[in-house]
């Protein structure tokens, strides 16, 4: 881990306990509900290697290790490591979870090619620093996917974030700017990110020879409620997660949904 990856460590430490707060929320449990759901749809039943880059805290590794699945956590944060381990003894699942600190720039190296029937990258392309190039590093990712493997991709929907911001906070120049501006604002870890689009990781993954990819969207209606403590209601949080598993794969909700997933299925060698 050089530098960089320990200032962004930093980053990521201070605040683990408010992320871990945001994950217990209504809109966090979302998030991971429809992404679970989503990749359960493509990922064979049968115990499958999985690596989980950037997965912190381990909440969707400790799942995917409950359903049989053999889960690595590759992170550059001991201290979420730390409680993904706690976790995972928790659900009685450390024989089938594995962590290692690494950074997105050396994982291919550290795991080889070829290694895992499913790689996870989730909320990690956003914080790439502006001096890496996205299409070689998520280039370089699909290399770990054996032939008929799965790569998850998810992050922000930069198209949503003008509406949002419009309709959240009623600050229109913001959403004007935002329409074309290549960076966000992380309030979470107050920093400045990658304004991440479906179409642009659909270009690159069809270029490194996966062009079977398939797109959903995640809370396409959660964040245009503004009352946010209806969403704490339980009824009405039941209900609305209903709608937004039904929305995720349906166009047009799922192209302005707060995040895209998309997962693409590595051509099988044909012999």
């Amino acid at each position: 881990m050089n530098d960089s990856d320990a200032a962004g460590a930093t980053v990521f430490d201070d605040r683990l306990a408010e992320f871990a707060r945001w994950q217990d929320s209504p809109w966090g449990r979302l998030r991971y509900t429809v992404a679970a759901a989503n990749l359960a749809r493509h990922l064979h039943r049968e115990p499958q290697s999985i690596l989980d880059l950037g997965g912190g805290n381990g909440r969707e590794a400790v799942m995917l290790a409950e359903h049989g699945h053999h889960v690595t956590i590759a992170d550059i944060s001991e201290p979420s490591l730390t409680q993904a381990r706690r976790h995972a003894a928790d659900r009685g699942v450390t024989d089938r979870l594995t962590t290692r600190v690494c950074d997105i720039f050396t994982v291919a190296e550290e795991f080889g090619p070829s290694t895992m029937d499913a790689v996870l990258v989730h909320n990690v392309l956003q914080y790439l620093p502006d001096t890496i190039d996205t299409a070689t590093t998520l280039t370089g990712l699909t290399t770990l996917v054996r032939p008929g493997g799965l790569i998850s991709l998810l992050a922000p929907n930069a198209d949503a974030d003008p509406i949002l911001t419009a309709l959240r906070t009623l600050d229109l120049d913001e959403a004007l700017r935002q329409l074309d501006s290549p960076t966000r604002y992380s309030g979470a870890y107050q920093t400045r990110t990658r304004a991440c689009r479906a179409a642009d990781m659909t270009t690159i993954l069809a270029r490194a020879g996966i062009p079977e990819v398939h797109h959903y969207g995640i809370r396409a209606v959660c964040d245009a409620i503004t009352d946010d403590d209806l969403k704490t209601d339980p009824d009405f949080y039941h209900k609305l997660e209903r709608l937004e598993l039904a929305m995720t794969d349906r166009a047009p909700y799922r192209d302005t949904a707060r995040f895209f997933q998309l997962i693409a299925e590595k051509p099988a060698e044909t012999t």
